[in-house]
C-alpha cells in the first residue's frame, strides 16, 4: 500500500513537470475575436522566447488543486476511504509547485519561519499519510501568498484609496463593434472588456484576443512585467503596461 501511495505522489509530481513544460513550450492558438490593433508590437515580450513565472496565475491554479485534494482527503477520512487515495496525485502535484513557488520567492521569504513551518509540515504530513493536514497546509500556503500579491498590486499599481473611488469601477466594453464606457455593476453576461496600455484591470478575466504586457507584483516583492495573449488570465489590480487586450470576465 505504501508503494502505491509513493507511486501516486510521484505521478502527480510528473504531471506538474509536464504542465510546466507544456505551458512554456507548446503554443496553441485559440479561437477568439480579431486581435485589437497594438502600437509597436515588436516591443511586446513573447512567451515563446521568454519563460515567465506568472505569480498570481500560478498561485490561483495551485490553490484550486489544493482545494480538490482537501475535498478528496476529507471524504476519504470521513465516509469514503478510496477517495483518500485519489488525493495523493494532487498532493504530489502541489508538492512540486510548492517547491517551485518557494524558489521564486524572495530570499527573506525562503528563509522565513513561516516557510520553514510549511515545508516541515508538508513533508511530515506526507510521510505520515496525513493527507488532510497536507492539503490544508497547501491551501494556507498558496492562499496567503496570493493575498500578499493582491495587496502588493494595490499598493504599487493603484493605491489603497482608488478601489473606493467610483471611477475605478468603470470599464471599457466592446458592444456591437464599438467601445463604450460602463460601470462594473452594469456589465452584462457575454460582455468583453477592452484594455489599453495604462489601464488597470478591474476584474479577473480570460484574454480572448490581443497581446500585451501586464505589470504585477511578484513573489520576489518587486514589480515585473508578464506577457499576456489569447487564453491567458488577467487579475484585478494589475496594470496593462503595453499592448491591447480583449478580456471576458470570469
Amino acid at each position: 500500500m505504501v508503494q502505491i501511495g509513493v507511486i501516486l505522489v510521484v505521478g502527480g509530481a510528473v504531471g506538474a513537470l509536464w504542465r510546466h513544460y507544456y505551458k512554456n513550450h507548446v503554443m496553441e492558438p485559440l479561437p477568439g475575436l480579431p486581435a485589437p490593433e497594438v502600437e509597436k508590437p515588436s516591443r511586446l515580450p513573447s512567451r515563446q522566447t521568454v519563460e515567465v513565472f506568472d505569480d498570481v496565475g500560478e498561485l490561483s491554479h495551485y490553490q484550486k488543486v489544493a482545494w480538490y485534494a482537501l475535498a478528496l482527503s476529507a471524504a476519504g477520512s470521513w465516509f469514503y476511504p478510496p477517495a483518500r487515495i485519489l488525493s495523493l496525485p494532487l498532493l504530489g502535484y502541489n508538492t512540486y509547485h510548492f517547491v517551485r513557488t518557494v524558489r521564486n520567492s524572495d530570499k527573506m521569504d525562503q528563509k522565513s519561519p513561516t516557510t520553514l513551518f510549511e515545508g516541515i509540515g508538508v513533508a511530515g504530513s506526507l510521510l505520515t499519510g496525513s493527507t488532510v493536514t497536507a492539503s490544508l497546509l497547501f491551501v494556507f500556503s498558496f492562499g496567503t501568498r496570493k493575498l500578499l500579491l493582491h495587496a502588493g498590486n494595490i499598493t504599487n499599481n493603484i493605491g489603497f484609496s482608488k478601489p473606493f473611488n467610483p471611477r475605478y469601477a468603470r470599464v471599457w466594453v466592446l458592444r456591437d463593434g464599438a467601445e463604450i464606457e460602463s460601470s462594473v455593476a452594469d456589465l452584462q453576461e457575454g460582455d468583453v472588456l477592452v484594455l489599453h496600455a495604462g489601464d488597470t484591470v478591474a476584474l479577473e478575466g480570460k484574454v480572448l484576443a490581443g497581446n500585451g504586457s501586464v505589470r504585477q507584483f511578484s513573489l520576489r516583492k518587486q514589480m515585473k512585467v508578464v506577457p499576456k495573449q489569447e487564453g491567458d488570465r488577467v487579475y484585478p489590480f494589475t496594470q496593462l503596461e503595453s499592448g491591447s487586450l480583449h478580456v471576458r470576465p470570469v
